[in-house]
């Protein structure tokens, strides 16, 4: 979250902040040649935070001595960002010196090494933070989350399936159709994918391996008799041919792919009724799409922000240096307005320089608490306890904004829909395991919700 890629905006796309200011573009790969001296004795797997903008970002660096050369990667897994290799790393004299090559916003971390423990601080754009890792001592049998990924053989399909095409202004846009074993009118639940370059199965190529868990929610849709359509955003995958430059991109042109896909869907003779189900970033979209359109009868939104964006900015540039802080607040102003800003500080290029303005611009419109309260049709909310990118105080301000919604917290269930515990290492571990199933109790809240709310069409589904 927070990456950029194939014409996404490089903005905090979740609730996160710090995160934007750590991974703001693609990183180049490459080992810096390390400092004439014992290389191993920082070596291995280290685990700590950043404390920067008044919270805390879980950080995970991996350090690798190859022949004469120290190589690292970094994992920040509030933002998604899995294995970005570091730069310019420099050891000497129990210092410390490393970097994550951000194209216009290099983030630096100078610390000093002392037993098992490293701390210092980090610098990005003219904004400082602290950080501190421990070494982390695996058991020598232990096996790396993320070996074997990729190689596995993919799953069967459930039921039947077809590749479908939504025509846009600006491109083509593919999706899967997943159907039941049935000949019989069922419903059919339109599935919009997370932030960034995730593709129609819940899959990143920034994450070490698959997770396949929205490919997951359509089979077992498929298994209870209901039909699925996910498709890849414009930008992502077989849809990339889709997306507009940065400048011209705008949250809007999300919300109309959906409110297409939704008609496509309704004209199609095969389906009783439509719902629409919303992950992460997608829960927004999805929201603001019904409220444009007709004859959806259900939304699920799983892991969706509960504020807008603005909020949170405000919220966490709270406690940054008066000058960054009054040029951020005059800036999105200004944005709030309607109004571009076209002298914006080196130090504040990253967050709002102006060929992204105008995409902040149009998601500022858009409040989730508004979007949810203004939907007539029946609401789910769903989010897990372990999810490290959205917090269950967010599905509570979203059942606060529509009394009407059920809301349903998923014991254990983290961001990608798997179940794991709080700790970083285990819980970003299921990220790469497509084998995992999604978290008990989880495929049935949508199931059960999907049948309750379209019963009145679907009494010839035998649903």
């Amino acid at each position: 979250m927070g990456i950029r890629a194939s014409g996404k905006p490089i903005v905090f796309l979740t609730v996160m902040l710090a995160a934007v200011l750590l991974i703001g573009a693609y990183v180049v790969s490459g080992r810096i040649e390390a400092k004439d001296v014992d290389m191993h004795e920082v070596a291995g797997h280290w685990e700590g935070a950043i404390n920067v903008l008044g919270q805390e970002l879980i950080i995970m660096v991996d350090f690798t001595v190859e022949g004469d050369e120290l190589s690292g990667t970094i994992d920040i897994p509030q933002q998604g960002a899995f294995g970005a290799p570091l730069a310019n790393i420099q050891y000497e004299s129990s210092k410390i010196h490393f970097e994550l090559p951000v194209p216009n916003a290099r983030a630096d971390f100078d610390g000093v090494l002392e037993g098992h423990e490293i701390s210092g601080k980090f610098l990005q754009s003219g904004i400082e933070g602290t950080f501190t890792l421990t070494r982390e001592v695996r058991d020598a049998g232990a096996s790396d989350p993320a070996e074997g990924a990729g190689g596995e053989e993919e799953p069967l399909e459930v039921g039947r399936v077809e590749e479908v095409v939504l025509e846009t202004p600006t491109g083509s846009i593919y999706g899967t159709l997943q159907l039941p074993e049935t000949d019989a009118k069922c419903p059919v639940v339109l599935i919009h994918a997370g932030s960034g370059p995730t593709d129609r199965d819940g899959n990143s190529p920034l994450l070490p391996g698959k997770n396949d868990s929205l490919k997951m929610i359509a089979q077992g849709l498929a298994e209870a008799g209901i039909a699925s359509l996910r498709f890849d955003k414009r930008g992502v995958a077989k849809s990339v041919g889709a997306a507009a430059s940065e400048a011209d991109l705008r949250l809007d042109h999300y919300i109309e792919d959906v409110i297409g896909w939704i008609e496509l869907l309704k004209d199609d003779g095969r389906f009783s009724a439509v719902v629409v189900l919303g992950h992460s970033e997608g829960s927004l979209i999805s929201m603001a799409a019904v409220n444009k359109s007709s004859g959806v009868s259900g939304v699920i939104s799983v892991a969706g922000a509960g504020k807008p964006v603005y909020e949170v900015l405000e919220e966490q540039l709270a406690n940054q240096p008066k000058e960054i802080r009054d040029e951020s607040m005059a800036i999105m102003e200004e944005l709030k307005q309607g109004r571009t800003v076209a002298n914006v500080s080196p130090e504040l290029m990253m967050l709002f320089r102006p060929s992204v303005q105008p995409y902040m611009m149009s998601w500022f419109k858009y409040d989730p608490r508004v979007e949810i309260a203004n939907l007539d049709v029946p609401v789910l909310i769903l989010q897990g306890t372990t999810d490290l990118q959205v917090s269950v105080e967010n599905a509570e301000l979203l059942a606060e904004a529509n009394p009407g919604a059920r809301l349903r917290i998923i014991a254990n269930m983290n961001h990608i829909l798997k179940e794991a515990p709080l700790d970083p290492q285990a819980n970003v571990a299921t990220y790469s395991d497509p084998e995992l199933p999604l978290a008990p109790g989880f495929l049935q809240e949508i199931i059960s919700f999907v049948k309750e709310c379209c019963a009145d069409v679907c009494s010839v589904c035998g649903l």
